[in-house]
């Protein structure tokens, strides 16, 4: 069974200040279509570019990347939680993890550098996802991870380049406000249901498979999870993303997969009728 980083990274969160800003108390994104149209296009420059997330099916030749990638997702937890940074930036930073490894030269079937990925990754997202004045020094980072600063910045600069630049990222967090707008009908229920559904999201990281889907079909149906106190049939979940504009052309096929398969690693933190 992967393992749920989500979970994790609130054990060791603590009692980060910061963490008063984190997604279950603030929204992030809109809740109009064309703030999602505008997530689209963010998502077919990155598959344009040739940098979708392909680490499902490399990992079926090069396994060993997935040890790679545990390690990096450890020092991203256990590196960001301290710091107080936002779920998002933990999950961007695991993106562009998967992002490098989808994407770079394998050469004698390792890579030696697992914890200064994880660290440089993390070190981008929160570049491009906290307030300046939030941004841990990269004094900050040498103290917790032992690494040079320069060692990190060369790291960063290496994964920036890997990406020819483009370091644009579409993440399930920032659907959460468009999709609560759409299935949460029970109002009394929508601020668990927005707790929730990061939590959901967040226990994702683990799983290749998951983290290869399109942004915006973990986040519905993690949304679809969360705002209901029954649990969807197919047809339901189908009528719901029906009801959607139709030339988004979303595959309702793949996001009940996804609902059934989150329905079943998150079982035992939802409020919902299980009979």
């Amino acid at each position: 069974m992967a393992q749920n980083w989500g979970d994790i990274l609130r054990s060791v969160q603590g009692f980060a200040a910061k963490q008063i800003l984190a997604e279950e108390k603030t929204d992030i994104g809109e809740d109009n279509e064309d703030y999602v149209e505008n997530m689209f296009r963010i998502e077919e420059t990155i598959a344009n570019a040739g940098l979708t997330n392909q680490l499902s099916s490399r990992t079926t030749q090069h396994p060993w990347l997935l040890e790679v990638r545990h390690t990096a997702i450890h020092y991203i937890v256990h590196t960001g939680g301290p710091f107080g940074v936002k779920k998002v930036t933990v999950y961007t930073a695991v993106v562009y993890v998967d992002r490098f490894l989808s994407s770079m030269p394998i050469q004698n079937e390792r890579f030696d550098v697992p914890k200064l990925l994880g660290i440089a990754c993390l070190y981008l997202a929160v570049e491009q996802l906290e307030e300046n004045e939030d941004q841990p020094d990269l004094s900050d980072y040498e103290s917790s991870t032992k690494c040079s600063g320069r060692i990190i910045m060369k790291m960063r600069n290496c994964v920036v380049k890997q990406f020819r630049r483009i370091v644009a990222f579409v993440t399930p967090i920032q659907f959460i406000r468009y999709f609560l707008s759409r299935f949460c009908r029970d109002l009394s229920r929508k601020v668990y249901a927005k707790s929730i559904t990061v939590e959901i999201i967040m226990s994702t990281l683990g799983d290749v498979r998951l983290m290869s889907l399109r942004a915006f079909v973990v986040g519905a149906a993690a949304t679809l999870l969360a705002s209901n106190s029954n649990i969807l049939t197919h047809e339901l979940i189908r009528d719901e993303i029906n009801a959607l504009p139709q030339n988004w052309l979303i595959p309702i096929d793949e996001v009940c997969s996804c609902y059934n398969r989150l329905l079943e690693t998150n079982r035992h933190k939802l409020q919902i009728n299980l009979n």
